[in-house]
């Protein structure tokens, strides 16, 4: 089972554009936490949805697979443009399996 914390205009991104080979513009930070027995992989993509649809997103960084032990965190990033995320509520994963988890946004 994963838990999912989500940053929009993260403070992480300084430190990615200082210490990653100046990547830029990565503003939204999704923060994976394995709640479960079993380690899990990262996802690699998302959907976010509101009552119009989805949108896909596979522009993640790092780009790599990722495995989260359990207990574990796991963190990945991408460029959101700030008027595409006000229109969503609900960002959706989809494990291995297919199956989707969807987390609500809370735009403060």
């Amino acid at each position: 089972m994963i838990e999912l914390t989500i940053h929009m205009n993260s403070d992480i991104v300084e430190v990615l554009e200082w210490k990653c080979c100046n990547i830029s513009g990565l503003n939204l930070e999704l923060i994976f936490h394995n709640v479960g027995k079993e380690t899990v992989p990262v996802p690699d993509s998302f959907f976010l949805e509101n009552s119009e649809g989805r949108e896909y997103f596979s522009n993640i960084y790092p780009p790599w697979p990722q495995k989260i032990l359990p207990r574990d965190y796991a963190s990945i990033y991408c460029n959101m443009d700030d008027e595409t995320w006000q229109k969503y509520q609900s960002l959706i994963i989809k494990d291995e399996k297919g199956i989707e988890s969807s987390f609500p946004i809370n735009h403060r």
